[in-house]
């Protein structure tokens, strides 16, 4: 089984991130490749960056959508992933809703860690989006990508409101679930490992079911 992460914005960095934490999840029989938007700035934030990613998000899965059996959306704003979907019968998974929907089925309430205020709007958005704002306990601001930072911001979410779960709000993140998990006592979901997990266990049950 091959999977691949398409990054919708074009830093290299968040790349590496993804790939360490896809070879450090080792799934067993699943290849994880890790690609990029070249012609989008290296945060979507708008409307505008996500249609300017939305054109090569396309070419990709068109140019290789052969060469794989699930698509990854890695961005914690899922751009393009409904597109994305119009134009293959692959899995696509966007790591909000993976690990929007896996926070709100693990607990009976959740919160997530933002990159920045200017995302809260959308977290808030897309919650609703996939039917699990009633659980949306709150969005906390991280002051930046150091695992401490966002320690702190998910300490303050369990303190102000007692939260079960703690969903990670950006790809940039990745690598801190374990680190935070272990501190905080309660699960720590990061999207890429939700949406990995997710893609997989699509792919796998279609296997499944032409076998019957």
């Amino acid at each position: 089984m091959r999977i691949l992460i398409i990054n919708p914005n074009s830093d290299e960095n968040t790349d590496r991130l993804m790939a360490e934490k896809a070879k450090n999840l080792a799934l067993p029989g699943v290849e994880v490749d890790v690609t990029h938007v070249t012609r989008a700035p290296k945060l979507v934030a708008s409307y505008e960056d996500q249609a300017i990613s939305g054109e090569e998000m396309m070419e990709i899965v068109r140019g290789r959508g052969q060469d794989y059996d699930a698509f990854v959306v890695a961005c914690h704003s899922d751009p393009n992933s409904d597109l994305v979907r119009e134009i293959t019968d692959k899995p696509v998974v966007g790591i909000a809703e993976a690990s929007i929907k896996i926070g709100a089925a693990m607990g009976n309430g959740y919160a997530v860690i933002s990159p920045g205020p200017k995302s809260i709007s959308k977290k808030i958005a897309l919650a609703r989006k996939y039917h699990c704002d009633d659980l949306l306990r709150t969005i906390k601001v991280s002051r930046s990508d150091d695992k401490e930072d966002l320690l702190k911001a998910a300490q303050e979410a369990r303190k102000e409101f007692g939260v079960d779960v703690i969903v990670l709000g950006c790809a940039n993140y990745t690598t801190a679930d374990g680190y935070i998990e272990r501190e905080l006592g309660c699960p720590v979901l990061d999207g890429v490992a939700c949406a990995l997990f997710l893609a997989a266990g699509l792919v796998s049950y279609q296997k499944c079911k032409r076998k019957f």
